[in-house]
């Protein structure tokens, strides 16, 4: 009785733990744009990923989680992106938007993968 107790104890503790892990666009904060990088410049240029900060915010705010599997099978790779840092309840993370509507935020070695099939309008030419 008393390890099926602990037991249940212990996965409770791990969900709640779970719980606070997770990453909202409620909590991101000082979210600043660093970089454009491009694997095919003659392919792929700032132009095709040209998002303000206030913009990415939007992007994650109308993108949905998805798995890395999902973004391979599904999506397609852009050549190029734009990159920064924003923070997450106060911790730092890294970010990157693809011109192809899909990105990650990774706060220390969790990555959380996006895919955004409403964003036209923040991928069409400014």
């Amino acid at each position: 009785m008393i390890r099926f107790c602990l037991g249940n104890v212990l996965v409770f503790m791990l969900m709640a733990c779970s719980k606070t892990a997770e990453l909202t666009t409620a909590d991101i904060s000082e979210l600043y744009i660093a970089d454009f990088v491009s694997s095919a410049p003659n392919q792929c240029g700032p132009e095709d990923v040209d998002l303000n900060n206030s913009e990415v915010l939007q992007f994650f705010q109308l993108a949905r989680v998805v798995e890395h599997k999902t973004l391979h099978d599904h999506y397609n790779y852009a050549p190029c992106a734009i990159e920064g840092t924003l923070k997450s309840q106060q911790q730092s993370c890294s970010w990157q938007v693809r011109a192809g509507a899909t990105g990650y935020i990774k706060c220390a070695e969790q990555y959380r993968y996006y895919a955004c099939d409403n964003c036209d309008a923040l991928f069409s030419n400014h």
